[in-house]
């Protein structure tokens, strides 16, 4: 899903409410400097998203340890656990997902140039641990196919990785029908832009819901709150809802 700057709304993935709350105090303080460099980041991801992105050859170091899908109504959400096995943290690689039948070729459903940025690149992954992205594609898998996902090696945008601290706190209550009301809060100084957010729910190895959502700018000392449909059920099982910063410079 996609929400824009300005408080417009584009549909991508059930978010349907977006609300800028009243900003809190910041830790710290942002030199023009930073803000420059930050604008800058954003800048060239928003540009490498106008580009098709295919990986080819993947990633030795960052991989896809784990992939779940979720089909209905006309969608497919993929929920890729990637796994950092190097000696420093790495971010903005592309990612490519789809599916493969027997005796076919691989179709790509991320390659789009009508994408959000993070829907074909990773956050940042740490080294030594995993990270959970999650993708929905408006298209369901044919029968028999088999998903696949693939990490590339370059990194898509010039992103430093300085302020590795940085935490956007989250909250947020279901409706018991798949929707989720979640409440964002970014006490640093550090603003977010494409920030994203995760919700997935998991029982016995197998994923029964999830979703994703980029909010396009979380202000340094403020807060949103926003509506997010999963697909699927997660029923009893464990709901997971994560925010993701994006800016760690």
């Amino acid at each position: 899903m996609r929400l824009a700057r300005g408080g417009r709304l584009t549909r991508k993935l059930g978010a349907l409410t977006l609300i800028t709350l009243a900003a809190g105090p910041l830790a710290g303080c942002t030199s023009t400097q930073h803000q420059a460099q930050r604008m800058q980041l954003d800048a060239a991801r928003q540009r490498a998203a106008q580009l098709a992105t295919r990986v080819l050859a993947g990633n030795r170091t960052v991989t896809a340890t784990n992939i779940g899908t979720i089909s209905g109504s006309g969608k497919t959400a993929f929920i890729v656990t990637i796994a950092n096995s190097g000696k420093r943290a790495v971010t903005d690689l592309p990612i490519s997902v789809g599916y493969s039948l027997p005796g076919g070729p691989r179709i790509y459903l991320n390659d789009g140039t009508d994408l959000q940025y993070f829907e074909a690149h990773l956050p940042a992954v740490f080294p030594g641990h995993s990270r959970v992205w999650v993708y929905t594609a408006d298209r369901p898998l044919p029968d028999r196919a088999k998903p696949f996902a693939v990490v590339g090696n370059k990194p898509s945008a010039p992103a430093l990785l300085t302020q590795t601290n940085v935490t956007v706190k989250l909250s947020w209550r279901s409706d018991g029908y798949g929707r989720l009301r979640i409440a964002l809060d970014n006490p640093t100084s550090v603003p977010q832009y494409q920030l994203q957010v995760y919700a997935y729910a998991e029982q016995d190895g197998r994923y029964l819901a999830a979703g994703n959502t980029t909010v396009t700018d979380l202000g340094a000392g403020s807060r949103q709150s926003l509506e997010l449909t999963l697909l699927g059920d997660p029923g009893r099982a464990r709901l997971r809802v994560e925010a993701i910063p994006t800016i760690l410079q």
